[in-house]
């Protein structure tokens, strides 16, 4: 059975997912003195913080890159085996590495919402700014990323739920009763999600490219005095 298993998946294309969350608000600084109590300075503060928070979401990328190949590499070698005995030992290690994958991205959606409730405050300071130029780009700010937190909430949600399927890939794996046909049908519905994590980690990374840009706008309309990083 694994002889016809090896024959039938090898050639496919399972765990594209590495480079998830690759990119992060643009850092920017104050050039000169501290700035008043201006509603868009306000704003600044509180969106320069939401951007040091999230930064820490950068240090999650290697160990889930990591993870991620791992699995990889041992369903490959999985795939290269004849018998379930010398298959269990590595399928366990690939759920080890999975459940291991999930704790992380908890810990990085803890810190997704840490930074968008710091900029939920900045919102709540485009009402009291008076200038209508300087209004309409700080409004340009929060739809692109009330839009960009509402993808990165399909993101998440979609990548726990592939590993969740990866996991019962794996144990089909190991399985020595398991039908082929069953296990092909599993290899594929994890490519599937796969690639809507794909599709979804574009729409994610463009719309911060976008939140950047808008970003960049407002602090320019407003004429606050930062430099860019």
């Amino acid at each position: 059975m694994y002889d016809i298993f090896v024959s039938e998946l090898l050639g496919g294309a399972f765990l594209k997912k590495l480079n998830l969350f690759v990119l992060f608000a643009t850092t920017m600084i104050i050039s000169t003195a501290c700035f008043g109590e201006q509603p868009a300075e306000i704003m600044y503060d509180h969106l320069e913080e939401s951007v040091q928070i999230e930064k820490e979401v950068e240090e999650k990328q290697e160990p889930l890159t990591n993870a991620e190949q791992k699995e990889v590499d041992l369903y490959e070698e999985m795939l290269t085996l004849s018998s379930v005995e010398e298959i269990e030992p590595l399928a366990d290690e690939a759920i080890d590495s999975a459940e291991e994958r999930r704790e992380i991205m908890e810990e990085e959606k803890e810190l997704i919402e840490d930074s968008y409730s710091i900029f939920q405050e900045a919102e709540q300071q485009i009402d009291d700014i008076d200038e209508e130029d300087v209004q309409e780009a700080a409004t340009k700010v929060v739809d692109t990323m009330n839009e960009r937190y509402s993808v990165y909430q399909d993101l998440y949600e979609e990548y726990m739920q592939s590993i969740d399927e990866d996991i019962l890939l794996y144990e089909m794996a190991k399985d020595e009763e398991i039908e082929v046909e069953v296990l092909q049908e599993q290899h594929e519905k994890v490519n599937e999600g796969y690639n809507r994590i794909t599709e979804l980690n574009q729409q994610f990374n463009q719309l911060t490219n976008d939140y950047n840009d808008a970003k960049i706008n407002f602090y320019e309309t407003a004429e606050l005095n930062v430099v860019f990083e």
